[in-house]
């Protein structure tokens, strides 16, 4: 063999390998199957409120929204329909649980992007102790797909979301006065976007990821004492939007997600999943999902476990499985 031909075959060797290593995971996460929903989804919104599950609307393998609430117990392995939620079925909800009770609205319902009555405004506060809804004050803007909530003793709070352009708010909701206020931040907030995600470990909220025309990998830590952001280090890899997370008490894991790539082509969906520790603001490579690539997913976690799943692939196929990091 000549130098010239050893040479390249060397040059594509080292390539392979440092590609093979590149994608292989940094830190080994053993997953689990956990639990199978009965009613399939993509696009739904999920809460945890002691040893139970709700996950609520989304849409089916059809296309079709949903307005149904399931409530999951894992010490049974049980699924349960509840009171069907009295408004419009929907997608991309923000849902939360506080005070012993479920808050869930806004959201996105109809076909045409730009029509303003697609873009729901209603909150609701679920009574898992009476099993009934009651509606409460709308929310103040039209910014309501695809906002990620947190809480505090203080309340619930809203970050970011859309309508007809991208957002950078956040709203803080009071329930014991049933008002929503608007929150000022301290110094510069992050580029406005949707389709971003986020978690919260003890009182420090993480944002990021999210889509403003471009695909982001940016993350922040947000202060809801001073109101005020710090950025982190951002997720290795691609930016990309649509993503699930949940957090322990150290880490943040962030499952799945698309890199947009425009409406010829849609982008990438993603399968790996990303692991954030929050002690030394480092992401890690996990290695991929056991159910590949996947969007639109959720992600929770359920007395000191990480569960993820549900969601969709670049077909559209709607998955039904949960899994759980062990």
């Amino acid at each position: 063999m000549n130098k010239g031909l050893l040479y390249i075959v060397l040059s594509l060797s080292l390539s392979l390998i440092a590609c093979r290593e590149k994608n292989a995971p940094e830190v080994e996460v053993s997953t689990s199957p956990a639990t199978v929903m009965p009613s399939p989804r993509a696009s739904a919104s999920v809460a945890v409120m002691g040893d139970t599950v709700y996950i609520f609307g989304g849409r089916d393998s059809h296309q079709h929204y949903l307005n149904d609430m399931w409530r999951y117990v894992v010490s049974t392995d049980t699924w349960t329909q509840i009171n069907t939620f009295p408004g419009k079925a929907r997608v991309k909800a923000a849902m939360i649980a506080y005070d012993g009770q479920l808050y869930v609205g806004m959201g996105f319902s109809g076909e045409k992007v730009y029509l303003d009555s697609c873009y729901l405004r209603d909150w609701w506060q679920y009574s898992p102790q009476t099993d009934t809804w009651q509606r409460l004050k709308d929310f103040p803007s039209a910014n309501v797909v695809g906002c990620t909530p947190y809480h505090s003793d203080e309340g619930i709070y809203t970050f970011y979301g859309m309508s007809n352009g991208f957002s950078q708010e956040i709203y803080h909701y009071c329930s014991s006065v049933d008002r929503w206020d608007s929150i000022v931040c301290q110094n510069e907030s992050p580029e406005p976007r949707c389709g971003g995600c986020g978690a919260k470990i003890g009182n420090r909220c993480f944002f990021g990821t999210g889509y403003d025309t471009w695909n982001n990998r940016d993350w922040y830590e947000f202060s809801l004492s001073d109101h005020e952001w710090q950025t982190r280090q951002s997720l290795p890899g691609k930016g990309r939007q649509l993503c699930a997370a949940a957090a322990t008490d150290r880490y943040i894991y962030v499952f799945g997600g698309r890199n947009f790539g425009g409406d010829m082509t849609g982008g990438e969906v993603f399968a790996q999943y990303l692991r954030y520790d929050s002690a030394e603001d480092r992401w890690e490579h996990c290695g991929d999902m056991p159910c590949g690539k996947a969007e639109n997913m959720v992600a929770f976690t359920l007395q000191g476990k990480v569960y993820f799943g549900l969601g969709e692939n670049e077909e559209g196929k709607v998955n039904d499985k949960i899994y759980r990091i062990d």
